[in-house]
């Protein structure tokens, strides 16, 4: 092969080369390799060759085609990838995200204070009629009975116990007595009915009247005189007994009367009334609120 193949062969892969420059960057440093063993290899002289045929003559040399200059050979030079040298990071605060405290729970609003109940207060006084009569031998503890207010009480605040209201009593103790003082009859405060409404009310109860005594009288009318006449005859048997005689007869009879008297005495029963209409008086322990 002579210097010109050689040189246009050079040629047209160098025009090769540079036509896919795009694409040799990617391997730069082999075509910078190829390029340098084809320019060695143009620069050799060609070696003769021996044959065992005759000697040709030697043809005449072609008409030799404008030399034209080699064109230059590029060389590409590698690129190495540039590894940039780490900067320090320095971290950047990350913001924190901070959540809001609930909203507080609107607050229902106070509720407006109403007016202050009424009430009649504590030690107040205040007079009633009692509506039936009542008995310490024909009632009992526990038994009620119905008053009413004589007068309109007044309190605080607009409170009131209007006139007539219903007091509702109930009989605390009942006894009779072997005399008229010995009667007892007693009375307690169980409620206040005012306006149809009821309160329990803590209170006392006197009586401005003095209670009726009177005497409890037996069922058999001759009681009485059959007690004096058995003592008498008790008597006079036992004075007989003694005397034998007529005069211890006699005092014995009277002195057997005498004890019959004081039996039938002692067996006498008094009640106390308080008759229907009676006044009475209530006094408060506690203040009495009226709503």
């Amino acid at each position: 092969m002579n210097r010109t193949a050689l040189s246009s062969a050079s040629i047209m892969l160098l025009l090769m080369l540079a036509a896919c420059s795009d694409k040799a960057k990617q391997r730069a440093t082999a075509d910078s390799d190829l390029a340098r063993d084809l320019a060695l290899a143009g620069a050799q002289p060609a070696q003769p060759t021996f044959e065992d045929t005759a000697v040709a003559p030697a043809p005449k040399p072609a008409a030799r085609a404008k030399e034209e200059p080699p064109a230059p050979v590029r060389t590409h030079a590698s690129t190495r990838p540039v590894t940039p040298t780490p900067q320090p990071v320095t971290p950047q605060p990350q913001p924190v995200t901070v959540a809001a405290p609930p909203a507080p729970a609107p607050t229902a609003p106070a509720p407006t204070p109403g007016p202050a109940p009424g009430q009649i207060s504590g030690g107040t006084g205040f007079g009633i009629t009692s509506g039936s009569k009542v008995c310490t031998s024909s009632n009992l503890p526990g038994d009620k009975l119905v008053a009413t207010v004589n007068n309109a009480v007044t309190g605080s605040n607009g409170a009131v116990i209007p006139a007539g209201s219903t007091v509702v009593l109930e009989v605390a103790s009942a006894n009779n007595g072997s005399s008229g003082d010995a009667a007892q009859l007693t009375f307690r405060v169980r409620a206040v009915v005012i306006n149809d409404k009821t309160y329990t009310v803590a209170a006392n109860v006197t009586s401005d009247g003095a209670l009726q005594k009177q005497k409890v009288e037996d069922t058999d009318p001759n009681a009485g005189k059959k007690k004096v006449i058995g003592g008498a005859i008790a008597g006079a048997i036992l004075g007989q007994m003694i005397g034998h005689n007529t005069k211890g007869t006699v005092i014995g009879a009277a002195a057997g009367a005498a004890a019959g008297a004081a039996v039938n005495k002692s067996g006498e029963k008094w009640e106390a009334c308080l008759p229907a209409g009676s006044q009475l008086r209530i006094t408060l322990d506690s203040p009495l609120v009226i709503s």
